[in-house]
């Protein structure tokens, strides 16, 4: 079971990391398969046909020409590839490493997001009782919003107010973000929201009465 849930982990975290280059391939290989269905539809070529037409001119092709058509698509692959890593995946600096205020701005955004989706959900759900709310409901609620709360507190004061063993620590393990957890609020459209992610902004939540 453990192997399974590490392997899962493995794939998703690749899928996670490359899905540009998967999309991209993936639409190629579409669109070859589309090609080739499209001719056996109208033409009855099938992969017979093909097959003697590569050999009928391997026979006369030019192997010169081959080899600068191979040398074309491959500069042409990593001009591709290029492209895909620098305007579809995140930029990073310091080679691939994010700095200190990146780290911090990132975490935030994770901690406030996350208090906000937890929020949301709770009122979801007393929302879709509310025809037969009773004050258990309501107690429910109260309580895993004040944990929700809580939880952002406790997050949120090693932004504030670290501590002298944080403050020796790596920034990675002092503001680490639950990569699982921030994936899931991505594909919820949590992160398609504007907010401000300022120390100020924090402190005064932190700080809310």
């Amino acid at each position: 079971m453990e192997f399974c849930q590490k392997l899962r982990g493995q794939l998703s975290e690749f899928f996670f990391m490359n899905y540009p280059y998967i999309a991209f391939y993936s639409g190629m290989g579409m669109a070859v398969t589309a090609y080739l269905h499209y001719q056996w539809k109208m033409h009855h070529y099938d992969l017979m046909y093909w097959k003697h037409l590569a050999e009928a001119l391997s026979q006369d092709f030019d192997y010169f020409q081959l080899a600068m058509l191979l040398v074309i698509f491959a500069i042409n692959a990593i001009f591709v590839s290029i492209i895909l890593s620098v305007y579809l995946r995140p930029a990073l600096d310091n080679n691939g490493e994010m700095s200190l205020l990146e780290i911090k701005d990132r975490y935030a955004r994770f901690i406030l997001l996350r208090l906000i989706a937890r929020l949301d959900r709770i009122q979801s759900k007393i929302s879709a009782k509310r025809k037969v709310l009773t004050f258990s409901h309501y107690a429910r609620a109260h309580t895993n919003m004040v944990k929700a709360v809580a939880m952002f507190r406790k997050d949120a004061r090693k932004l504030i107010l670290p501590n002298e063993s944080e403050i020796l620590m790596p920034i990675e393990d002092i503001y680490g973000v639950a990569e699982d957890e921030e994936r899931l609020l991505r594909r919820s459209g949590y992160y398609k929201l504007i907010i401000d992610t300022t120390d100020e902004t924090v402190k005064a939540l932190f700080n809310a009465k």
